[in-house]
């Protein structure tokens, strides 16, 4: 797909009035073609020659995630990419290293091949709700995003925080500056800018533009801003795996969404 897929794709979403026209949306959309743009351009077998990745941060609600979602989906097909709340990437990544510690004939730092894998997989990594707040994430991150960079892996994240303020007052953080800086310079840091917490004013807005209750409100209602909210997607039950042999059953999500 050329530049203009993710600026055609935006642009119908506009038409459609499942965005709003807003232009710090609107120049991020351009940031992000631009660097898909250099994606298709440049060999991501040299890591010499890999473009740098967008770290986006500001606050709730300002449309990150969803124009993320969007650079993602509109990326050519042959640019392998993984899209993941970055919570869950970390807990994929300590299973990893317990399975590659438990392993016979474990030696040296697994965290580096784990690194090289995840680069494998996918040379871009597209990350939602980056943030930092345990001490056991920091104290491996350097080394993990290390040996991804080095193979010519790319981040794309969204954040409510600056890169500075990762993991801001805690335990040990000198151990996790060092990442903080490289991903400064490995990323180019972009602020989305705006304050409408668009989630919010979608939520108290009627059909016919009027303000409205969601909070104890009348079915009808309801089935109204469920319905815009999910896109027209159908709905389905699934059942989450969370640690151990545990699950959570949904009764609800939309179809087709991890």
């Amino acid at each position: 797909m050329s530049k203009s897929s993710l600026e055609a794709a935006y642009k119908t979403l506009l038409q459609r009035n499942r965005l709003r026209v807003d232009p710090h949306q609107a120049n991020l959309v351009t940031r992000l073609a631009s660097l898909q743009d250099e994606l298709v351009n440049t060999n991501g077998n040299r890591p010499s020659h890999t473009p740098k990745g967008l770290y986006i941060y500001g606050t709730v609600g300002t449309g990150k995630s969803r124009i993320a979602d969007l650079f993602s989906d509109t990326l050519p097909s042959h640019i392998s990419r993984r899209r993941v709340h970055f919570h869950e990437f970390m807990r994929e990544i300590h299973s990893r290293l317990h399975i590659a510690r438990s392993a016979s004939g474990y030696a040296g730092d697994p965290l580096v091949k784990i690194g090289r894998t995840i680069r494998e997989e996918s040379r871009v990594l597209c990350f939602d709700e980056f943030q930092v707040t345990d001490i056991a994430d920091a104290m491996i991150l350097g080394r993990l995003f290390g040996s991804i960079w080095r193979e010519g892996g790319v981040m794309v994240s969204t954040s409510n925080r600056h890169p500075d303020g990762l993991y801001e007052n805690g335990l040990n953080r000198d151990v996790v500056m060092p990442f903080i800086r490289e991903v400064q310079r490995r990323c180019e840091v972009w602020e989305i800018g705006g304050r409408e917490d668009y989630r919010m004013s979608s939520l108290r807005e009627g059909a016919e533009g009027k303000r409205v209750e969601t909070f104890l409100t009348d079915r009808r209602v309801f089935d109204e801003r469920l319905e815009q909210t999910m896109e027209g997607q159908p709905l389905e039950r699934v059942s989450l795996p969370v640690y151990g042999s545990r699950k959570v059953e949904v009764n609800a999500v939309p179809s087709g969404r991890d």
